[in-house]
C-alpha cells in the first residue's frame, strides 16, 4: 500500500531508463544463450545441457534487467547481478545433470532476497513479507485461476489431468519457483510495474507491466505452437499478471503474486493432451 498512498515525486524517478547498464546483463545473457545453444547444435555438450545453459541464461538476465532498472543503473549492480547469474544458470544445469538437481533452483530465491537486502534502494519492490490475508488471497487467486484453466482446457480442449512422473513434475514446480515465477514477478510485477507506477498510475503500469511479460512466455520455445494453445496462454498469464499487478499494489509485496504464479503453474502443469 506504500505507493498507493505515496504521492509522486519527482526526485524519485529518474527522467530515463538507465539504458546503457541494462544492456550489459541482456548482452551476457543472449550470449550465453547463443553458446548454449550453439553446443546443442553441434552436439558438443551431452543431449540437454546446452538447452539448460539457455535457458539459466535467460532466468539470470531477466533478475539482472530487474536489478538494474530498480536501482537505476546506480554503481555497484554488477557484482550481486553477476552472483545471481552464476548462480541461476548453474541450477538449471544441476536439474538436467541430477536427479536431485531442481532442489538448486530452491535457493535461488533465497539467495535474491540475501543480495536485495543489501541495498536500500530495492526495498521500494516490495522484497519483504506480507499479512496472512495477502499470502492467503495470493493461493486463492492462483488456485482459482488454476481450476479454470484445467477445467477450461478439460472441456474445450479434451485435455486431461495427468502427473506422469512425479520427479518430473517436482523438477517443473522446483524451476518455477526458483526461475520462471521468480524472475516474472521480480522484473514484471517488481521492477517494471513500480517503475510505471511512479511515473504514471496503477492501470498504465499493469499493462505495459503484464504485455512485457506475455511477450517473454510467447517467446520461450517450450510454450506450444499450436495456436488454440497460445490464445489461452496470452488470456490465463494475462490475468495472472495483472492479478499479481494488483497483489502486489494491495499487499505492498511481490511474495501474494509469486504465490498466486506458483499455484497456478502447479495446476497448468498437471495438464496433458
Amino acid at each position: 500500500m506504500l505507493l498507493l498512498s505515496a504521492p509522486f515525486d519527482p526526485a524519485a524517478a529518474s527522467p530515463r531508463l538507465p539504458m546503457r547498464a541494462l544492456g550489459r546483463p541482456g548482452a551476457a545473457a543472449t550470449l550465453v544463450v547463443a553458446l548454449g545453444a550453439a553446443a546443442e547444435m553441434l552436439g558438443v555438450v551431452p543431449v540437454g545441457l546446452g538447452h539448460a545453459l539457455a535457458m539459466g541464461a535467460v532466468h539470470a538476465g531477466l533478475i539482472g534487467l530487474g536489478w538494474v532498472l530498480a536501482t537505476d543503473g546506480a554503481p555497484g549492480w554488477s557484482g550481486p547481478v553477476t552472483r545471481l547469474g552464476v548462480a541461476t544458470t548453474l541450477a538449471a544445469v544441476a536439474a538436467r545433470l541430477a536427479p536431485w538437481g531442481p532442489v538448486a533452483f530452491g535457493l535461488i530465491p533465497l539467495l535474491l532476497l540475501i543480495e536485495a537486502h543489501r541495498v536500500p534502494a530495492l526495498r521500494a519492490l516490495g522484497i519483504g513479507g506480507c499479512r496472512p490475508k495477502h499470502a492467503v488471497a495470493g493461493l486463492t487467486a492462483g488456485a482459482f485461476l488454476g481450476a479454470h484453466v484445467l477445467i477450461t482446457a478439460s472441456l474445450t480442449f479434451g485435455h486431461r489431468v495427468h502427473v506422469g512422473s512425479l520427479a518430473a513434475y517436482a523438477g517443473a514446480l522446483g524451476y518455477d519457483m526458483g526461475a520462471n515465477v521468480l524472475s516474472a514477478e521480480w522484473l514484471f510485477r517488481g521492477a517494471v510495474f513500480t517503475w510505471g507506477w511512479r511515473r504514471f498510475t496503477f492501470w498504465p503500469a499493469a499493462l505495459v507491466s503484464t504485455a512485457l511479460a506475455l511477450l517473454r512466455y510467447l517467446l520461450d520455445p517450450a510454450l506450444p505452437h499450436v495456436r488454440e494453445a497460445q490464445v489461452g496462454a496470452i488470456f490465463y498469464l494475462g490475468l495472472v499478471g495483472l492479478v499479481a499487478c494488483a497483489l502486489r499494489a494491495w499487499s505492498g509485496s511481490l511474495l501474494p503474486g509469486y504465490l498466486a504464479g506458483l499455484v497456478f503453474f502447479a495446476a497448468y502443469r498437471t495438464l496433458a493432451p
